[in-house]
């Protein structure tokens, strides 16, 4: 998307011609649906700034950008090389500190470029032009003061500014960047606020006493599930299970969230077991006991659960509120993947169940790309694969020898208490392989004659499938693949990679 003229898309015209118009100049994809109260304000701010300054035709704005997969739009964006402008438009009174809020959302959303930043907000009603402070206060701002900062000497940036504002670079992952989360140094997406404010507002009504979001990896889904934590306990005692390998990842918050206790989904076994024992009680009354202090419970990576553990949750008859977060895996075959947990979750009495879809950790083309390659059937659509590089190894002394060359790139092996890296390699060996029904399988591999005998997840071990797409789904940027002595899976994906070229 280009910036465009202002004083070009305020002549009078139909709305039509003006989407059209709006479309040629700024070059989307698609016709931008324009609000008439919007064109009007912007008329008189161009109106205004005309007798401050001559050349307002020459001013170039982004108009009504949205950072991709946020849901974060800027009415009006000037960029500098060295300082932004932004405008919000209003037409109807709004308060000084909706006005305040809003622009420092903005405020945050823009710092990421590194520039000067002027926020202002026109309401046309009143003729009213403000500013925000550098103290973060809103203040009546002064028009010269305005046309001086938008004719500055410095180049306008020509260039697309969607290539400027990756999503990516949003995502407070309260595991990993706990300082950041305890200084609230993040914002939720319009998808994100939108499923808390729907799950507390259940709360307070006592609408259900089940609430589960899942979604793919990368939406998001530990943040809201933290966020909404803290909301929860402001007055009360919340407790914060968290499922799989979390390792020592949450102990910085434990220390510093004094009103949220963190339990490993071993340990809610093991603390209601203990209670069982020791107590001369039923594992239902043990569980009540154990969770008494708590007014509400919130579950990450559910998927995880055992459907013992879940059975403790789903036992509980003190009308707790309890809170599910997990991953969307449809993408694995059945047979690698026991599906009775989101089953279970589905089935809940009155739960209450929404799905994430905005991905901001992981981009759009790499989750693409790891949907197709584990589910041939999916064939989703992408404009390419520009970041995926897949390689062959016929031993295991070709596949080193690459895989050194990926880490001489900067990539990182996968593993699986990895999290959230820009570039990762992994190896495909020869115990994968596609079924009939167009899925990635994993085999136990003889070693005596390297035969390959199917196996399920129901015989009692992990699936590498399933490993497989958590660590695949860890990078950020690139992602490349070896593939070992398997020539049948190296020319399948060979053939997903020329999908969209091949149309």
């Amino acid at each position: 998307m280009k910036s465009i003229s202002i004083y070009t898309i305020t002549r009078n015209q139909n709305i039509e011609q003006l989407q059209k118009l709006e479309r040629q100049l700024s070059g989307r994809d698609y016709f931008l649906k324009m609000r008439e109260w919007e064109l009007e304000s912007m008329k008189a701010l161009t109106a205004e700034l005309e007798t401050c300054m001559e050349d307002v035709y020459a001013l170039r704005f982004f108009y009504s950008f949205q950072i991709p997969r946020l849901g974060k739009e800027f009415d009006l964006l000037q960029i500098k090389e060295d300082q932004i402008v932004n405008i919000e438009l209003k037409s109807g009174v709004v308060s000084d500190e909706a006005i305040r809020r809003q622009l420092l959302q903005n405020h945050y959303y823009l710092s990421v470029l590194g520039r000067t930043i002027h926020s202002y907000t026109y309401i046309s009603s009143q003729n009213r032009l403000v500013r925000l402070t550098n103290h973060d206060h809103i203040a009546e701002a002064d028009w010269d003061e305005l046309s001086r900062a938008l004719k500055r000497e410095s180049p306008d940036y020509n260039g697309n500014i969607e290539e400027l504002f990756r999503a990516e670079l949003y995502l407070i992952s309260p595991l990993r960047e706990p300082e950041r989360f305890l200084q609230k140094e993040y914002f939720l997406t319009a998808q994100q606020r939108d499923i808390e404010r729907q799950i507390l507002k259940g709360i307070r009504a006592k609408h259900s006493d089940y609430y589960w979001f899942s979604g793919l990896p990368g939406t998001g889904k530990t943040l809201l599930l933290y966020d909404l934590a803290m909301k929860l306990s402001v007055r009360q005692r919340v407790c914060m299970i968290h499922c799989g390998e979390a390792g020592e990842d949450w102990r910085i918050l434990h220390k510093r969230l004094r009103r949220i206790d963190f339990l490993s989904d071993r340990q809610l076994s093991l603390q209601a077991a203990k209670q069982t024992m020791t107590e001369n009680v039923c594992a239902e009354e043990a569980f009540d006991t154990f969770l008494k202090p708590y007014s509400a419970i919130l579950v990450d990576e559910a998927h995880l659960l055992s459907v013992e553990q879940l059975k403790i949750l789903e036992e509980c008859k003190k009308q707790i509120p309890i809170i599910f977060s997990s991953d969307t895996e449809d993408m694995i075959s059945p047979e690698e993947l026991d599906r009775e947990i989101s089953q279970r979750l589905a089935s809940l009495p009155d739960v209450q169940s929404f799905h994430m879809t905005n991905r901001i950790r992981t981009n759009a083309e790499l989750s693409s790309f790891i949907q197709n390659m584990l589910d041939l059937s999916r064939r989703k659509g992408q404009k390419g694969y520009p970041n995926i590089e897949v390689v062959y190894a016929n031993d295991d002394t070709e596949a080193v020898c690459l895989m050194q060359g990926y880490a001489r790139r900067g990539y990182l092996y996968q593993n699986s208490a990895m999290r959230d890296v820009n570039r990762l390699v992994a190896v495909l060996d020869e115990q994968y392989y596609y079924d009939e029904d167009g899925y990635l399988r994993a085999g136990k591999i003889s070693e005596a004659s390297y035969e390959i005998t199917r196996i399920t997840a129901s015989e009692g071990r992990k699936s590498n499938v399933r490993l497989l797409f958590h660590q695949l789904n860890q990078a950020k940027e690139k992602l490349a693949i070896v593939i070992k002595d398997n020539p049948s899976v190296y020319d399948t994906i060979l053939d997903i990679l020329q999908m969209r070229k091949n149309r």
